[in-house]
């Protein structure tokens, strides 16, 4: 539920964006720069991030303090080099700069330049760790302008290539000749949000003649859509380049790389199927968990003595061998990332004992500790002793008379210093050195000798199969009062001979495999554990990191986790070895065992295949409760792919829509319980970003509005907008946030506004929560006909317009000069549900944003469009806004959808120009589907919310109707990637017939699926009467009735009330006589069908029918739509409780386990006349009939929402608790 979900397509666009964040910036949407290639200006124009003036100096002075500090690796030069010819050309307009980057462009390199040469490019081993590219240029006679790349190796799955750039100075001042530059770049093969991989890389440019003059540079760097290529601006200069590295005969410049990744994160990642492993998840901060257990896990001996504990009648909530059965079990037959949930719940832990980081070496005593005692009494009692368990003495000999005295004792761990100590020997040496007792500090040899001068040491006896060595990296600092970590290189072996710790050599054998490696990387006050091992023992290391899994080479496992100073610029790695495993080599088959299938027993394997099954089923069910909804998240890039919509269009109106439309990039699930805190928070995560820091969370919420422009005709029905609302309430619930009615089924959105380059740094914009507007702002480039999305404002409401209108051109170095002109579109609702951009009077631009502005919500789009007047040329005629969208409204595809499906799947797929008339389409789709056209009719469905507001804003065309496809749809939708959709609804009665009928909202709920309410909007016959209505909708609507039920509906209405201390809800049933120009639309007042029950049809005087609601309760009793409507069930005199519950379980439809967290309550108004609890009570209708009118069943389902504590250390203080 955590995750965010995006599909493909919509990656592959949102990728062209992203990935050229960082170094293609359209500051002026000027031409490009000479050296810049096709492609780099079609990214360009995408690109989401902004450069104002202030950013550019300070980016120039960055690069000169760089350049001065000898620091010049960084992002390809295409930023760069783009920005400094920019600033030199600032007050030059765009014709101008088109014909000079025209003329000034010399002959560059080509794809011949490049001779490709054989290397392994990884094609066959595309999770390598490690792979190498080899780039062979043919060089120009003379230096000239160009861009190459190479060919590409595929390492971690990403694409590696690498990218040269010439940039040749026929300067005569210079005699550098230019500079040569270049940069390792990295591409995911299937593009995620969030994806990173930190990579090593040896760039080499091979001397002409001796390999000992070889030039190589060094790459250390996380690559991510931010930051997807990484080098050297001023590589080698090309006079260095011409000199000495020109290989003949063939003329060529020869650069290898050499390029070494870690595992990448937040991509998909198929650990089983590279490395036949599968990780743990990580449910809190349970890494220190993952990395011991995963360790454990290879000690195969140990997992088959799991396997045989007799855990048969055990608990798995409560067993905590069946718990770890059932996890080793997971880790060896499954697929996917296994959960530890289980084995926590066996622990005794709740969500804060999942929060805090324990030390990994006290995880791994209490654990051991807790199966050793779990063994007593079985036939596996004594294995974990014959594992872990060593001997070592503690003697004290006196030196001058024949007195010794010796203590036996047994470890589990040997806890080794690493301060002042280098490897794994010296620490040993130091753990036996010998102690003189002397002085003060005599030994008391007894009454025979008395106070001796005496020899305190430590000698082993026997190590055990499996030895964990404890690496001591944490010590208390005195002077700070905390401790303090010790980040001391301290090296460690594969092999490993303990002899002379020993101290009879001869009686043990000592000689050890490195067998895990667990690393912490951060402080004392937070960090990660990952765990690095090598499961049979030949020298094939991976690496485990929670969920993922990847091959690593052993330098990776060892030598990177020595601590101290790693990389090559000499920066200090705080990630280092903190606990080692070895196993004893006599001793390697037995504890490296096969375990298969057939060592498990037959009991266990049965009884987690009905625990899959009945998983599986839990989860179906869970997909089929309306207690998750899906949030589509809205972020910039979904405007950069959709150049031309606003946010209205960007919303999808149903999950099906959401599944189904490309352009619907993101989507998370949210509980209609949950608190915001708590979804915000997984947001954040799931983002990867801080939510304090890096985001604000803005819901979208569709607005009623009146607009009076001068060509709006009166119409009866309001206009519909969606705006943004920023939210800081963390402690309301997703429900009441978004006023969100179940039985509409519709996708929840937010927009999530992120950080901008700003003053130099990345930040949020400033904001002034009670008066600042959230406009999302396009430029239009008239002689490109080009619309570029260029970012999100915050202005006040009380700032004047043109203002507004300079600060946006000033923040991209738009130049203003008098001869300058404005012309601004904002886009506005139309009746059909969608938005169309009207131009705003230029003698408004002096008032304030919020007079000029209609509606005056955040989120309007604008379109800008600015020209200056002296800069205009005649053979060019300029174009407008209005001239672009003419241009692209020809031949649309449209997805046909029947409105009468709940799930408005696409029937089949109509290809019209934008000017076919509604008549023509109507005529189509009748042909189409065989019906009538003269029944049929086109809608638009609202993006109202269901329950919260008044009946949906539908405009309804037919075939009398002479307006087109234009009328139906904005002209802003004309580039969407994703086809149009058209909405048909069959009617029972011909199109005619609307004029004497009005619409009505009703809500139903399927029989067969009390879960599945939905919202329909009828039509219903002006002075009918309720009987007539009602058999209109059993036509209409077949499933509203079940094939063995009565066949009976009856019409209730549900009237809400606010009010402390009174009834909470009225219900009405309508009768069959009663007429239905009586029913209203209101937004408090609901109307439900049911079907009559058959036992309700005919009561007698000893029944009652009361109404039953769920509720919930904080300050005042609230009737809850979410899960169903109030309904009417009969009770019958003196039935029992348990009874009513039993019949009310079947009319709901509803699982044990759903049905039993509910309380039941009898109410009189507002008050409780009667607990439900006691299966035994009675129904007394004598009693219920004195409060007829004001009696109801309430059913409350109690929150179980959990709100996560905030902690300032992930390392806990608490000590670990294993129950």
């Amino acid at each position: 539920m955590s995750g965010i979900k995006r599909t493909y397509l919509a990656e592959e666009c949102s990728a062209t964006t992203n990935d050229n964040n960082s170094s293609l910036i359209d500051n002026n949407i000027q031409p490009s720069s000479p050296i810049d290639s096709p492609q780099t200006k079609k990214l360009r124009r995408s690109s989401s991030h902004h450069t104002t003036e202030s950013e550019n100096d300070d980016e120039t002075q960055e690069d000169q303090y760089e350049q001065e500090n000898g620091i010049i690796n960084g992002h390809s030069p295409v930023r760069s080099e783009r920005s400094e010819e920019e600033d030199d050309d600032d007050d030059e307009e765009d014709d101008d700069e088109d014909e000079e980057a025209t003329e000034a462009e010399p002959e560059g390199f080509s794809d011949d330049s490049i001779i490709h040469v054989s290397f392994d490019n990884g094609k066959d081993d595309i999770f390598r760790y490690d792979g190498s590219i080899r780039f062979h240029i043919v060089a120009p006679t003379r230096p000239q302008y160009g861009q190459l790349t190479s060919d590409p190796s595929i390492i971690r799955t990403f694409v590696w290539t690498l990218l040269a750039f010439s940039k040749p100075n026929y300067d005569n001042c210079h005699n550098d000749g230019g500079t040569f530059s270049l940069f390792l770049k990295c591409e995911p093969e299937k593009l995620s949000p969030g994806w990173s991989i930190f990579a090593k890389a040896e760039l080499t440019l091979v001397h002409a003649t001796d390999p000992n003059k070889n030039f190589v540079k060094k790459i250390n760097h996380l690559f991510n859509a931010r930051s997807i290529d990484w080098g050297f601006h001023q590589f080698k200069s090309l006079k260095e380049i011409y000199s000495e590295y020109i290989h003949w005969p063939d003329n060529t410049i020869q650069i290898e790389a050499k390029i070494h990744a870690d595992a990448p994160r937040n991509v998909e990642w198929d650990s089983k199927g590279q490395t036949g492993f599968v990780g743990l998840r990580n449910i809190g901060a349970t890494c220190y968990m993952n990395s011991f257990l995963q360790t454990i896990y290879f000690t195969k001996k140990l997992r088959r003595a799991v396997y045989a504990l007799p855990t048969e009648s055990d608990d798995q909530l409560h067993s905590i061998p069946l718990a770890l059965q059932k996890l080793f079990y997971d880790l060896q037959f499954t697929d996917r990332p296994v959960s530890t949930k289980k084995l926590t719940r066996s622990f005794g832990w709740d969500k804060p004992d999942e929060f805090c980081q324990h030390d990994i070496q006290e995880f791994c005593r209490v654990l051991l500790d807790k199966l050793e005692s779990k063994m007593e009494g079985t036939t596996m009692e004594g294995v974990i002793p014959s594992l872990f368990q060593g001997q070592y003495v503690q003697y004290v000999r006196c030196t001058k008379v024949d007195h010794e005295s010796r203590v036996n004792q047994t470890f589990y761990d040997v806890p080794l210093q690493v301060r002042n100590n280098a490897n794994i020997t010296e620490s040993f040496r130091d753990f036996c050195k010998s102690e003189i007792l002397t002085g003060e500090n005599l030994y008391d040899a007894g009454s025979i000798h008395g106070l001796q001068e005496a020899e305190k040491g430590v000698k082993f006896q026997k190590f055990p199969p499996v030895l964990c060595l404890h690496l001591l990296r944490f010590e208390y600092d005195y002077n700070l009062s905390q401790h303090r970590k010790i980040n001391d290189s301290y090296s460690f072996d594969y092999h490993l001979d303990l002899s002379e710790f020993l101290e009879n050599p001869d009686c043990s054998s000592c000689s050890y495999k490195l067998l895990s490696i667990l690393v912490h990387s951060g402080d004392n006050s937070s960090g990660h554990y990952v765990s690095f091992i090598n499961p049979a023992l030949d020298g094939q290391w991976f690496k485990f990191d929670d969920d993922v899994v990847a091959r690593v080479a052993a330098s990776d496992a060892m030598e990177r986790n020595f601590g101290g100073t790693q990389d090559d610029d000499g920066s200090m790695y705080n990630t280092s070895a903190y606990m080692l495993v070895y196993i004893r080599e006599d001793c390697q088959k037995d504890v490296l065992c096969d375990v298969n299938q057939e060592d498990i027993p037959e009991n266990l394997i049965t009884r987690f295949d009905y625990d899959k099954k009945y998983l599986l089923k839990r989860r179906q069910d869970m997909m089929d409760n309306d207690g998750f909804v899906d949030v589509q998240i809205i972020l910039t890039d979904d405007f950069h792919i959709q150049q031309t919509i606003c946010l209205t269009e960007l919303i999808c109106e149903n999950p099906v829509e959401l599944l189904q439309n490309k352009r619907c990039l993101r989507y998370i699930q949210a509980q209609h319980s949950e608190l915001f805190r708590t979804f915000a928070k997984r947001l954040a995560y799931a983002l990867g970003v801080n939510l304090e820091e890096d985001i604000r969370i803005w819901i979208v919420h569709t607005h009623e509005i009146h607009v009076n422009h001068h060509h709006h005709h009166y119409h009866s029905q309001p206009l519909l907008t969606s705006a943004l609302v920023y939210c800081d309430d963390y402690e309301k619930k997703i429900i009441d946030l978004f006023e969100y009615d179940i039985s509409d089924r519709r996708t929840l959105s937010i927009f999530v506004e992120q950080k901008v380059f700003l003053n130099s740094i990345y930040q949020l914009l400033p904001f002034d929560k009670e008066d600042d507007l959230l406009i999302f702002v396009r430029i239009y480039n008239s002689q490109n006909e080009s619309l570029l999305y260029i970012g999100h404002f915050l202005f006040s409401q009380q700032q004047s317009f043109q203002k507004c209108l300079n600060d946006i051109a000033l923040k991209f170095k738009i130049s203003i000069s008098p001869t300058t002109t404005f012309i601004v579109h904002q886009a506005v609702p139309t009746h059909n549900q969608t938005h169309q951009y009207e131009l705003i009077k230029a003698s408004s631009y002096d008032l304030s944003l919020n007079q000029v502005l209609d509606p005056c919500l955040s989120g309007v789009s604008l379109i800008l469009q600015i020209i200056d007047i002296n800069q205009t040329n005649d053979d060019y005629p300029l174009t407008t806004v209005e001239d672009y969208f003419r241009n692209i409204e020809d031949r649309q595809e449209f997805d046909v959808c029947n409105r009468d499906s709940l799930r408005n799947e696409c029937l089949f797929k109509l290809y019209l120009p934008m000017k076919t008339t509604i008549k023509e389409v109507i005529r189509l789709i009748a042909e189409r589907i065989e019906y009538s056209q003269e029944q049929i009719i086109l809608q638009k469905p609202s993006n109202s919310s269901s329950i919260s507001n008044n009946i949906s804003s539908i405009s309804s065309l037919h075939m009398s109707s002479d307006q087109t496809l234009r009328d139906l749809y904005s002209n802003t939708r004309g580039s969407v990637t994703s086809p149009r959709k058209i909405f048909f609804r069959r009617l029972p009665f011909v199109y005619t017939e609307l004029e004497q009928r009005r619409p009505i909202r009703i809500f139903f709920t399927n029989p067969l699926k009390k879960d599945e309410q939905r919202e329909v909007q009828l039509y219903v016959k002006k002075s009918s009467t309720v009987a007539e209505f009602l058999n209109e909708v059993k036509q209409w609507l077949p499933t509203v009735c079940s094939e063995n039920g009565s066949q009976q509906l009856r019409l209730i209405e549900v009237t809400l009330s606010g009010q402390i201390n009174s009834l909470p809800f009225h219900l009405h049933v309508w009768s069959d006589r009663s007429c239905t120009d009586e029913l209203e639309n209101c937004s408090n007042r609901y109307y439900h069908l049911e079907e009559i029950s058959s036992d309700e049809i005919d009561l007698s005087k000893d029944t009652e029918l009361i109404p039953v609601a769920h509720y919930t309760k904080e300050n005042i009793i609230q009737i809850n739509l979410q899960k169903f409507f109030p309904f009417l069930l009969k009770v019958t005199h003196n039935e029992s409780f348990g009874d009513v519950k039993q019949r009310l379980q079947t009319k709901m439809r509803l699982v044990n386990r759903e049905f039993e967290k509910y309380r039941f309550s009898i109410f009189n108004g507002s008050k409780v006349i009667s607990r439900c609890d006691d299966n035994m009570g009675k129904i007394n209708v004598n009693e219920l009939k004195l409060v007829q009118s004001t009696c109801w069943l309430g059913l409350e389902l109690p929150s179980t929402s959990n709100p996560r504590k905030t902690r300032k250390s992930l390392f806990s203080e608490k000590p670990i608790r294993i129950n």
